[in-house]
């Protein structure tokens, strides 16, 4: 990026000179929607969750595929005691188990990612209310994804913040509790 557009786009945005070091409260905020996942503890169990479900069904996937694997080296076996009809009937019925195995697997992989995408959708709405919270204590009218902003002061990052209400808020709830985390307290950093 030239050095006069970076300079334009800390002047539109205030972020230059000692006017960076402004007492209002900053219009918007800017946070990390991965690391909030990423680095929470609630977060982490969900991806530990996602990981563990993943390896479960890679595990039935290997279990079945050498399942297989020894049916068909026991079906070569017997190519040369049966028939060549009897042998293409069995060798079709096997195919048609190995294929149907692999779409109930497939379906299930897919089913297991439309889960995960559910889960974090609702972890994201659950830390809605502690954005909220976050947001009105320090006096901004908005909060940007880190990813869609091209610029900004680090100051203006509120991930850390975040990230410590979350556990803050799972550490207070009751075990088991699916309750949405309350908002922080105004003047929470």
């Amino acid at each position: 990026m030239p050095a006069r557009l970076v300079a334009a786009a800390l002047v539109a945005l205030g972020l230059h000179g000692p006017a960076a070091a402004q007492t209002a409260p900053p219009p918007f905020l800017v946070v990390d929607q991965e690391r909030i996942l990423t680095g929470s503890a609630r977060g982490r169990a969900l991806l530990a969750e996602e990981e563990a479900a993943r390896e479960a069904l890679r595990r039935e996937a290997r279990a079945i595929e050498s399942a297989f694997e020894e049916e068909e080296r026991r079906l070569t076996e017997r190519r040369a005691e049966t028939t060549a009809e009897e042998f293409r009937a069995l060798a079709d019925d096997f195919d048609a188990r190995v294929v149907a195995a692999r779409r109930e697997q497939d379906a299930r992989a897919g089913a297991l990612a439309q889960e995960f995408d559910q889960r974090r959708r609702a972890f994201y709405a659950e830390v809605g209310p502690i954005l909220v919270g976050v947001m009105e204590s320090r006096g901004a009218l908005a909060i940007l994804d880190e990813t869609t902003v091209l610029l900004s002061d680090q100051a203006l990052n509120i991930t850390d913040a975040v990230i410590a209400e979350i556990d803050r808020a799972a550490a207070e709830a009751p075990a088991g509790d699916g309750a949405a985390p309350p908002a922080p307290a105004a003047g929470t950093d």
